[in-house]
């Protein structure tokens, strides 16, 4: 069904592109869904190149809005259709923590988790990004006070954080540490993470609870 404003997901199964679908579905807004299969191929194809040159998915566009990176979709779509739910306005104290948490998840606990992953666990002190262990000590001290990481609010940042935990959590690269188990519990159920990993993860793959 066709949105007022045109919203358009490129998406792929079994992809990171599922935390814009659930960011989606979360909004409520009504969107199209373009499947782009990345086991095809189909994301370096020119006419999608001219969308995202980095040939990855998820892409979202908005009437002429083009946005790629699950961190700028979210925020984009959290401003535009979600200011002051599940985006905190610019004047609140949570938009620091909100903006923090966003970037953190991309920036520090994806990468980091998928160099552990394939057995490469940096020195912290050397990088930026800090070391697999900083990383597990700084979500599970966060999360152990509080329901979601703005306190009792959920928001855009647990949708970002949530949509690679749960991949990490299933896949045992993190630790099954109760404190990120009971998160993610929280987070698996929702209607709308529901909806989202049913369109992306099949379910004899990343079955949800």
């Amino acid at each position: 069904m066709a949105s007022p404003r045109g919203i358009t997901l490129y998406h792929s199964p079994a992809s990171r592109a599922f935390t814009a679908y659930w960011m989606l579905e979360e909004l409520g807004v009504p969107f199209n869904v373009k499947t782009i299969d990345i086991r095809k191929g189909e994301q370096k194809a020119p006419a999608y190149l001219k969308l995202n040159p980095a040939g990855k998915v998820p892409t979202l566009t908005d009437g002429g809005v083009v946005v790629s990176e699950n961190p700028a979709i979210a925020i984009y779509l959290a401003d535009r259709y979600g200011y002051g739910t599940l985006a905190p306005k610019i004047d609140e104290a949570d938009r620091g923590p909100y903006l923090k948490w966003i970037v953190y998840s991309s920036a520090v606990v994806d990468p980091v988790a998928t160099l552990h992953e394939q057995k490469i666990d940096l020195p912290g002190y050397h990088f930026s990004f800090g070391s697999f262990d900083d990383m597990v000590q700084v979500l599970s001290s966060v999360l152990k006070t509080r329901e979601y990481l703005l306190g009792d609010r959920f928001s855009a940042a647990d949708v970002v954080l949530g949509g690679t935990l749960s991949r990490l959590l299933y896949q045992k690269v993190l630790p099954q540490e109760p404190v990120l188990l009971d998160y993610n519990g929280r987070l698996t159920a929702r209607e709308a993470y529901h909806r989202a990993a049913d369109a992306t993860w099949p379910s004899h793959l990343f079955p949800v609870g």
